[in-house]
C-alpha cells in the first residue's frame, strides 16, 4: 500500500513539470500579435491646446507634462522599493523525503521526512546593502533634476528659436516692402532713361522672388520648431502655441567665479556623483562583511512507524535540529573583493573631480560667449545697422542721378537685411546662451541677467541666416564678412552656440 502511494506521489509530481515545449507554446499563445489600441492612445499627446502663454509658462507646463521626467520619478519609486527586498531574510526551505525502500530501525520503520530551515545572513550586510540603496535613490532623484534642468533648457530654446523665425518673416516683409519701393524706382528710371536696361527690372523682379521663397523657407522652418516645442510640452504638434512673451536682452557683468561656485553647490550631475562615491564606501565596507558568516537553522522530522525490528519498538517520531554556517577560509577571494570595491571608489572620485572640472569649464566658456555675444550685438546694433540704413537711404537717392550703379543698390539693401537679421539672431542667441547657463549652474529659474518685458523688439534663436547673392557678398566689407560669419558659425552648430 505504502509502495502504491509512492508511486502515485512520484506520477503526481511528474505530471506537474511541464516540458519546455509546451511552456514556449502556452507563452506564445498569451503573446499578443498587435499592441492594444487603447494603450498606444494613452501614450500620444492628443491633448490640443491654442493658449497663449509666456515662456516661463510654457517651462513650468513642460516639467508637469514632459514623460520623461515621470519616467525618471517611477525609476526612484523602483529603485526605493528595493530596500525592503535587502533587508529581509531569503525565504525558508522546505524539503520533504520519501524513502522509497523504508529504513528499518529498532524503533520503527522510517519512510518520510520533512525538514525546514532558514538561513540568517548577517545583519551589518543586510543594513549595509539598503544604505546602498539608500545612496543609489539619491542619485536617481539628482538625474531627475538634471531632466529637469535640460527640459527647461530645451523649452527655452525652442521658444527663441520660434521666436528669431518668426521675427526674421516679420524682417524680410519689411525689406521686401523696401525692395518694392527700390523696385519702382528702377521702373521710372527705365521709363525716362536709356541708362537702365530692362534687366536691372528683371533683376529686382528676381530679388523679390527670392525674398518670398526665403519667406515660405522661414514659415516652414517655425512649424518645425513649434512641432520641437510641442514635443517637449506633451502637446499635440498642430497646437498653435503663441508666446507672448518679447525678451529683451540686457547688458550686465555676470561674475564667472560666483557662477561656477554655485554650479559646484546646486549641479545635480556632481549631487549624483557624491552618491555614487558614498556608495562605493559602503561597498568596500560591505566587501569586507564577506569575512562573517552567515547560519541556517533547520528542523527535521522523521515519521516512525509502530512495527519495528526490535521487540520494544515505540513507533516515537524522530525530531532533530540542525545548525549550519559557511567557513569563509578562501580569503584571497574576499581580499580580491575589497580591492575591487576600493578601485572602483577611487575611480567615481577620479570622476567626481573631472566633473567639476567640466562645470567650471562649461560655466566660464558659456560666461565668455555672453560677453562676446553682447559685445557683437551692441556693434550692430548701435554702429553697424544704422550706418548700413543710412547707405542705402543714400543709394536709392543717387540710382536717380546715375551715381550708383544697380548692382550696388541691391548690395546695399541686402546688407540691410543681413544686419537686421544678424542682429535677432545674436538676441536669439543670448537667451539660449543664459538658458544653457541656467542649466549649467543648476537652477531652474532664468538667471537673473535674462528679464521678460513687454518690448517691441522679441529676442529668438537659431535658424539659419538668410543668405544672399555674390554681388552683396563683393559690396561687404572684411568686418562686416567676420562678424556675419561668427553668427552663422553659432547659428549652424544648432540650439547650444
Amino acid at each position: 500500500m505504502r509502495k502504491l502511494a509512492v508511486a502515485v506521489f512520484i506520477i503526481a509530481g511528474i505530471s506537474g513539470c511541464r516540458s519546455p515545449q509546451v511552456m514556449m507554446q502556452q507563452l506564445e499563445s498569451c503573446r499578443p500579435c498587435v499592441a492594444d489600441a487603447s494603450t498606444l492612445s494613452q501614450s500620444v499627446p492628443v491633448e490640443t491646446t491654442s493658449e497663449a502663454g509666456t515662456v516661463e509658462e510654457y517651462v513650468q507646463l513642460g516639467l508637469q507634462r514632459n514623460p520623461q521626467l515621470q519616467e525618471a520619478q517611477h525609476k526612484i519609486e523602483a529603485i526605493g522599493h528595493r530596500v525592503p527586498q535587502v533587508l529581509s531574510l531569503p525565504d525558508p526551505m522546505v524539503n520533504t523525503t520519501t524513502h522509497l525502500s523504508p529504513v528499518e530501525t529498532a524503533a520503527g520503520r522510517q519512510a518520510f521526512a520533512l525538514g525546514v530551515s532558514q538561513k540568517f545572513t548577517n545583519a551589518e550586510r543586510r543594513a549595509t546593502k539598503a544604505a546602498i540603496v539608500n545612496d543609489e535613490v539619491a542619485a536617481a532623484e539628482a538625474e531627475l533634476e538634471k531632466i529637469q534642468l535640460e527640459i527647461a533648457e530645451r523649452i527655452r530654446t525652442a521658444c527663441y528659436q520660434l521666436l528669431f523665425v518668426r521675427k526674421s518673416i516679420e524682417i524680410s516683409t519689411e525689406d521686401a516692402e523696401s525692395l518694392a519701393q527700390i523696385a519702382e524706382v528702377i521702373e521710372r528710371q527705365y521709363e525716362v532713361k536709356q541708362s537702365v536696361t530692362q534687366q536691372d527690372i528683371l533683376n529686382v523682379q528676381i530679388e523679390q522672388s527670392k525674398i518670398e521663397n526665403q519667406i515660405t523657407d522661414l514659415q516652414q522652418k517655425g512649424k518645425s520648431y513649434q512641432a520641437r516645442l510641442a514635443r517637449l510640452l506633451h502637446v499635440d504638434p498642430r497646437s498653435e502655441l503663441q508666446i507672448i512673451d518679447q525678451l529683451q536682452t540686457q547688458s550686465s557683468q555676470l561674475n564667472a567665479e560666483s557662477l561656477i561656485a554655485t554650479a559646484i553647490q546646486l549641479r545635480p550631475e556632481l549631487r549624483s556623483q557624491i552618491a555614487n562615491v558614498n556608495r562605493d564606501q559602503k561597498k568596500i565596507h560591505l566587501a569586507s562583511l564577506e569575512s562573517k558568516p552567515d547560519f541556517t537553522v533547520g528542523l527535521n522530522w522523521i515519521a516512525t512507524s509502530d512495527s519495528g525490528i526490535s521487540p520494544v519498538a515505540n513507533g516515537d517520531d524522530a525530531l532533530l535540529l540542525g545548525v549550519g554556517f559557511n567557513l569563509p577560509v578562501y580569503k584571497n577571494r574576499i581580499r580580491a573583493g575589497i580591492c575591487e570595491a576600493q578601485a572602483n571608489r577611487r575611480a567615481s572620485q577620479s570622476r567626481l573631480e573631472s566633473l567639476q572640472d567640466i562645470v567650471a569649464e562649461e560655466v566660464f566658456d558659456l560666461v565668455a560667449k555672453l560677453e562676446s555675444n553682447q559685445q557683437t550685438m551692441d556693434l550692430i546694433r548701435n554702429d553697424i545697422l544704422p550706418k548700413a540704413q543710412r547707405t542705402l537711404d543714400l543709394s536709392i537717392d543717387e540710382y536717380a542721378t546715375d551715381e550708383v550703379e544697380y548692382v550696388q543698390l541691391i548690395a546695399n539693401w541686402r546688407t540691410v537685411l543681413r544686419y537686421r537679421v544678424a542682429e535677432a539672431n545674436l538676441q536669439s542667441q543670448h537667451g539660449q546662451l543664459l538658458a544653457s547657463l541656467a542649466r549649467s549652474v543648476g537652477q531652474l529659474e532664468p538667471i537673473a541677467s535674462f528679464t521678460a518685458g513687454s518690448v517691441d523688439q522679441p529676442e529668438f534663436e537659431d535658424a539659419e541666416p538668410l543668405e544672399f547673392d555674390d554681388a552683396a557678398e563683393e559690396s561687404t566689407s572684411n568686418e562686416t564678412e567676420e562678424t556675419e560669419g561668427d553668427s552663422r558659425d553659432v547659428d549652424e552648430t544648432g540650439t547650444k552656440p
